[in-house]
């Protein structure tokens, strides 16, 4: 190995090495890696540093691993999440995609002092309770977990849930205008991985939204739950 290299990590080298074949095209977007015996094979290391190099490679969003199948380079088709507010479904229409939902759950329970206290609303108040899943040209792209409250949505339905939350708000004159977001880096419960068709040891991005309508009241809380081998997120920052 070159001088240049002396004392770095055998596991740091793989990384850089597969992250400039990478930009030459020498592996290409959705296409497979080789296995993890030929990277060892390739690098003359252990599969356990081939391993490690890959897992950092999937958590700096460089390739994605299919249970099964092993690991591929990440594509250009990966879908950025825009840094504006607006609702999913003009979010993916604006590049092009075809969304659907699938509403998972949709129950009415106590909101409790927590989600009272983000909802401002009463503890013993009634919320809407939510589980959807957001489709793009049919690959599952995202899990929300959503709570509304009753009493400010009293024509929220089933119907409503599989199409826009946005165009209902702005139909009721409850437009959104702020939304305050905590993103988190998780593994993913096992029943959110298997509906987004991922692994559960591979890490995603959690936000929790809350989002203020223009009189200041809360809109919603929803915890989002981001396929990362399809949908990115994408954050701008000005001076």
């Amino acid at each position: 190995m070159d001088d240049i290299y002396k004392g770095t990590p055998k596991y740091q080298i793989i990384e850089n090495d597969i992250i400039d074949k990478i930009n030459r095209g020498i592996y290409g977007s959705d296409e497979p890696l080789p296995s993890e015996s030929q990277l060892a094979n390739e690098y003359h290391c252990s599969r356990v540093t081939v391993r490690q190099a890959l897992s950092d490679l999937a958590y700096r969003g460089h390739i994605y691993k299919r249970k099964g199948s092993g690991s591929f380079v990440k594509g250009a088709n990966l879908i950025e999440r825009s840094p504006f507010i607006k609702s999913f479904t003009k979010e993916m229409a604006d590049v092009g995609k075809t969304v659907t939902s699938t509403v998972k759950t949709f129950t009415i329970t106590i909101a409790g002092m927590t989600l009272a206290s983000i909802l401002k609303i009463k503890p013993i108040d009634q919320v809407y309770y939510i589980e959807r899943i957001r489709y793009a040209d049919e690959q599952p792209i995202m899990f929300e977990k959503t709570f509304m409250a009753v009493d400010l949505h009293p024509d929220m339905s089933i119907k409503v849930l599989q199409t826009s939350k946005y165009q209902y708000a702005d139909e009721h004159g409850l437009s959104p205008e702020i939304a305050n977001q905590v993103i988190s880096p998780i593994f993913p419960p096992e029943y959110i991985a298997q509906e987004l068709n991922i692994n559960p040891k591979s890490p995603i991005i959690r936000i929790s939204n809350t989002t203020y309508m223009k009189n200041g009241g809360v809109f919603d809380y929803t915890e989002l739950y981001l396929n990362s081998d399809l949908y990115q997120l994408n954050i701008i920052k000005r001076r």
